[in-house]
């Protein structure tokens, strides 16, 4: 059989398509999609699908999708569609906050532990329950409480100046040391939850 001219360039054609089709394959990077994590809550108030999902602050994503799962107890399942480039360590906590007191809820992660791998597409990453405001202002009333009953002590103490100086020095000692204290502690609280809001979540 005699191969004419028009089915040699034909071939070469074919031949060339076929290579440039290999190198491209080769060469195409396909991890560049986004790409999903799970995460499971008892309660995610606030959130709905195409929520934003944020890393320190930074947009890195969507919600997906939100569905119930039964493992044995009921949890909230959401799907987590992430920015390639945006990597997370696998002890990533998920934590739900919102912009400003009244703006919309949004998904947070925590980076995670930098000797720990990175997670996967298709991992499930740990959750922390938003705790419940009156959790957070237990807390914060608690300490002015006592910051108020301290205080009040002190000044009907030194109210009376003869007594001050000499009979009460004990307990005037004593009870700066508790002002002092409970300050140094509402500070070190306030100071704890500037810089790690995630801190004011509970899982129980």
């Amino acid at each position: 059989m005699k191969i004419t001219n028009e089915l040699k360039t034909g071939l070469i054609v074919v031949a060339a398509i076929v290579v440039a089709s290999i190198f491209w394959l080769k060469t195409t990077n396909f991890s560049n999609k986004p790409y999903r994590l799970k995460t499971q809550f008892n309660y995610a108030e606030g959130l709905k699908a195409d929520s934003v999902v944020k890393l320190s602050g930074i947009e890195i994503g969507r919600i997906e999708n939100i569905k119930f799962a039964y493992n044995p107890d009921t949890k909230v399942e959401l799907t987590l569609l992430l920015d390639k480039d945006a990597k997370i360590h696998e002890d990533s906590i998920a934590y739900i906050s919102s912009s400003g007191i009244v703006g919309d809820a949004f998904l947070g992660l925590t980076p995670g532990s930098t000797d720990k791998p990175f997670a996967k597409n298709g991992d499930t990453v740990s959750s922390e329950d938003p705790v419940e405001m009156r959790k957070i202002m237990k807390q914060v009333d608690a300490i002015a409480g006592s910051l108020d009953k301290t205080l009040t002590e002190f000044r009907e103490l030194t109210s009376n100046v003869n007594g001050v100086v000499k009979d009460n020095r004990t307990k005037i000692d004593s009870l700066l040391v508790n002002m002092e204290q409970t300050a140094v502690n509402f500070k070190e609280f306030s100071e704890d939850i500037k810089k790690n809001p995630w801190k004011l979540l509970s899982k129980k």
